[in-house]
């Protein structure tokens, strides 16, 4: 799921296993909606009661800055949808003591000069903060949540929805709509948003990951010529980040009225 990370997470977590979905769709069924993977057999074996959401992304990278706010504020709803389906959430201060602790000993795994993540030094970290939660908390797995940054487009047709991570979203406008010329090019690249979820044990366990869109970060631009550009205000529909959350915990957390193909 995590394109520049996932050989990295494959040979640190060996145990992960990957069932996709393949039944029958619903009446709303999206098929942009992301394939899941998830390690039943170790759920069942050991229920996780209590987590911890990282402070820090899965990849080792920071998150994009204009994303920085609403990243704060995703966690929280993430950290609630958690307790409303019975999971205890630990802390998160706990977690960056431990990750702290582990860049002080091996040294900071992201170079911001040329936008790479050092591999070993990421294992290292890695594997170090697991132990160190391991060894002194109660905390049965560690979730990742990654909001991410990727391109689409909106669709040509009539209604101009786009359309990924099994959501659609509506384009959004600067001022009047009115004022858009016939031959604008919906088909343009623009940036989207989505919400990556990982799960790994302190048993150094890969037990789930999968993606839920969030909204369109960029708005159509009325204004003399009519053009995309970034939103002042960006994922602030709480509705939309509630959807991306559902889908990116799916099945982890069955969602109603799951998009996908469902099991």
């Amino acid at each position: 799921m995590f394109s520049n990370h996932a050989s990295m997470v494959r040979a640190l977590f060996l145990g992960l296993a990957c069932i996709l979905a393949a039944c029958a769709a619903t009446h709303d069924f999206n098929p942009t909606t992301p394939q899941y993977q998830i390690n039943n057999e170790a759920l069942h074996k050991k229920p996780l009661k209590k987590l911890i959401i990282a402070t820090t992304n899965i990849s080792g990278e920071p998150t994009r800055y204009h994303l920085q706010s609403a990243a704060v504020r995703i966690d929280e709803a993430v950290k609630k949808y958690l307790q409303d389906h019975g999971y205890q959430v630990a802390p998160s201060y706990q977690f960056e003591n431990a990750w702290n602790q582990a860049i002080r000993t091996y040294g900071d795994m992201y170079d911001p000069t040329t936008g790479k993540v050092d591999a070993q030094t990421w294992r290292a970290v890695m594997v170090t903060t697991i132990n160190t939660l391991k060894e002194t908390t109660d905390v049965d797995a560690i979730v990742f949540t990654d909001v991410i940054s990727l391109n689409g487009a909106h669709d040509v047709g009539m209604d101009h929805m786009a359309q990924w991570d099994g959501v659609r979203r509506k384009p959004a406008y600067s001022s009047n709509t009115a004022d858009i010329p016939a031959d604008f090019n919906w088909g343009q690249t623009i940036e989207l948003a989505s919400l990556a979820i990982t799960i790994y044990s302190t048993d150094m366990e890969g037990l789930f990951s999968s993606r839920g869109g969030l909204d369109v970060l960029q708005e159509v631009n009325t204004k003399n010529k009519a053009t995309f550009i970034r939103r002042k205000r960006i994922l602030e529909n709480d509705s939309n980040i509630e959807e991306g959350i559902e889908l990116a915990f799916h099945p982890f957390i069955k969602m109603k009225n799951y998009p996908g193909n469902a099991k």
